[in-house]
């Protein structure tokens, strides 16, 4: 199983794109901003979307692209979150008020978007894998997700303050290969971390010696205005031979 990714800035302005991987041709990880560079073709593939939580960074495309399969009669897709976060969609998106309710559209019975509630533990069978909800603690509810493809597996957090349950899971996986971690702000800022529930470096580096040392750790949803300062401070703080680079649009990462 190939992961693109598509997004991967906290927030948008050239070159940012917001959370949005793409799993194999039918499932997205998060629908931000990023869903937006796919054609059309590959939308109507996709079957499925894992999301982390409700912040519109991590959703805000999901509307449009519900709109693509309406419009163009694609199979629609099923949406799979904790249920407070689809609550949050179906309350204050998709409420007929900012965008017509495609949960329910063009039929009860037969919606472009079903809405499928997931807790931790819970796992969705993919076209050449399977993803497993983890836990994780943000600001709203939230989930991380563990993705198992044929030889490996990659890890993503999520928007998440430190969450021991999601790093004592990650220890129990041997075919673990790959973490993706958001890391917001730098170690100056960990206030504003700590309020919205989310990672500065000196947070995650305690964490990262319960990981394999062979495990490829890819640093996402860094603000702009202490990129550089994240970078270096996760690089001293890394265990030893621990490879770590900033994650970027267009990576692609086999599982």
């Amino acid at each position: 199983m190939d992961i693109r990714i598509l997004g991967t800035a906290a927030c948008i302005g050239q070159p940012g794109l917001t959370t949005c991987l793409l799993l194999g041709q039918d499932t997205l990880l998060d629908c931000g901003t990023g869903c937006g560079s796919l054609a059309a073709e590959e939308m109507l593939r996709l079957r499925r979307v894992l999301l982390t939580h409700s912040h519109i960074d991590h959703c805000g495309l999901l509307p449009l692209l519900a709109d693509v399969h309406a419009c163009l009669r694609g199979p629609g897709l099923d949406v799979y979150a904790h249920e407070a976060t689809l609550d949050a969609l179906r309350e204050h998106v998709f409420n007929g008020c900012i965008w017509p309710d495609y949960t329910r559209q063009p039929a009860p019975d037969a919606p472009w978007l079903r809405l499928k509630p997931v807790d931790v533990g819970d796992t969705v069978a993919l076209e050449d894998g399977l993803a497993t909800a983890l836990p994780a603690e943000h600001s709203v509810p939230a989930l991380g997700w563990l993705i198992e493809g044929p030889w490996r597996a990659l890890a993503f957090s999520g928007d998440s303050a430190p969450c021991p349950a999601f790093w004592q899971r990650l220890a129990g996986t041997p075919a673990l290969t790959d973490v993706i971690c958001e890391v917001t702000y730098s170690d100056e800022r960990l206030h504003d971390a700590q309020q919205q529930a989310r990672m500065v470096p000196a947070l995650l580096g305690s964490l990262l010696p319960q990981l394999p040392a062979n495990v490829h750790l890819w640093l996402t949803h860094i603000d702009p205005s202490c990129r550089e300062a994240v970078m270096q401070q996760m690089l001293n703080r890394c265990p030893p031979g621990m490879h770590t680079c900033l994650l970027k649009e267009g990576t692609l990462i086999e599982l």
